[in-house]
């Protein structure tokens, strides 16, 4: 699969939109393009290994991590996801033989997760293939500007949790024209 070209901008961008920055823009439309680009390549790992999604997959990690049955609601919380969301996620997941629901020990309204001896095996082959995948797709980049790079992107991502506007998301409000 070719990779799609850097996206720049003409020089009559800001022009054409006043008070945008043709950089910022570009920015923006290019770490986009990286992320699906990443997302992709972590979907198709995890699709190789019988593994729905890369939300799926951050599901097993997360009961991996707990080293414990996990009930739903804590797996939701961990992703920032609602519980429903997470309902799907998790019986696709048994579909597939990955988790299975266990009954709580002391709340019978309540059921907690764990992975399948299957989960780990899974797991214990595609966590170390994809870190070094990870690391292989980042090798256009030397260590030093991987570092960089980092950095840059925690700065970026405290300034997005820092700017705030009527809906949260740092976009003004729209005014009726």
């Amino acid at each position: 699969m070719a990779t799609p070209p850097p996206i720049r901008l003409g020089l009559d961008f800001e022009h054409d939109y006043p008070g945008a920055s043709a950089v910022s823009t570009a920015c923006v439309l290019n770490l986009v393009q990286t992320a699906d680009q990443l997302v992709g390549r972590v979907a198709a790992l995890a699709r190789a290994y019988g593994i729905p999604s890369p939300t799926a997959f951050v599901v097993l990690e997360i009961l991996r991590g707990a080293r414990e049955p996990l009930p739903p609601h804590v797996i939701a919380e961990r992703l920032f996801l609602h519980r429903a969301t997470v309902t799907g996620l998790l019986d696709s997941l048994e579909s597939r033989r990955l988790i299975q629901r266990q009954p709580h020990p002391t709340d019978r309204r309540m059921v907690l997760i764990e992975l399948t001896s299957t989960a780990q095996q899974v797991l214990d082959e595609l966590v170390p293939r994809l870190h070094r995948a990870e690391h292989a797709w980042l090798q256009a980049l030397p260590s030093e500007q991987q570092a960089t790079l980092l950095d840059l992107l925690v700065r970026l991502q405290a300034g997005l949790a820092s700017t705030g506007a009527a809906d949260g998301n740092g976009i003004p409000e729209q005014r009726e024209i």
